[in-house]
């Protein structure tokens, strides 16, 4: 009687798959960015796809235009998440030296934050990322994210993110910027 085993896989090997998967998403939003370049681009990323996304505008896609960047429940002010953006930018993380604001963001940088969110702990992304050359920087706002499941609370969800006033608003002024302002007016008019 003879028992197969699974093939043991190393530490190596398990790293090389994370590796994979992580340059598969951004490959495929590099793709997605690339398609749409001629577009106006409103990029919406939530908790770990805000460092994927920020990864991707800065290495993969730094001559894409993006109109307005919007983070959720983002670890982008983890100092462990600092650290690791400072190196990749070849500077030397020391107190009070922050990292550098996507240049290719061209309007808005929004950072939506529920204060019950431990992912998002570090939420003051203002004060961690300069300004680019547009002078554009996160603007950090403070949101209640009320999704719950089951009677249960959750902060962190995109869902409860995605629902809040704050966020129907930038998405609404992205659709109309650059409207005419009657048009506005009379879209504004009908919504009330």
């Amino acid at each position: 009687h003879c028992a197969a085993k699974a093939p043991h896989r190393t530490a190596t090997a398990r790293h090389d798959s994370r590796r994979r998967a992580r340059d598969v998403i951004r490959d495929d939003l590099a793709r997605v960015l690339r398609k749409y370049r001629r577009k106006d681009i409103l990029l919406i990323a939530h908790s770990m796809g805000s460092i994927i996304a920020y990864d991707v505008l800065t290495q993969s896609v730094p001559d894409i235009r993006i109109h307005t960047l919007v983070t959720m429940g983002s670890p982008l002010g983890l100092p462990v998440v600092l650290k690791k953006i400072l190196s990749e930018q070849r500077r030397k993380p020391q107190k009070n030296l922050t990292a550098q604001t996507p240049e290719n963001i061209q309007e808005t940088w929004y950072n939506f934050t529920d204060p019950q969110d431990k992912v998002a702990s570090r939420y003051n992304l203002s004060g961690d990322y300069q300004e680019n050359s547009r002078h554009v920087r996160a603007i950090d706002i403070i949101v209640h994210n009320d999704y719950a499941h089951e009677g249960k609370r959750n902060p962190h969800s995109v869902y409860g993110y995605l629902r809040t006033p704050e966020m129907a608003r930038v998405i609404y002024n992205f659709l109309h910027h650059g409207h005419p302002k009657a048009r506005i007016w009379l879209s504004d008019k009908i919504n009330r």
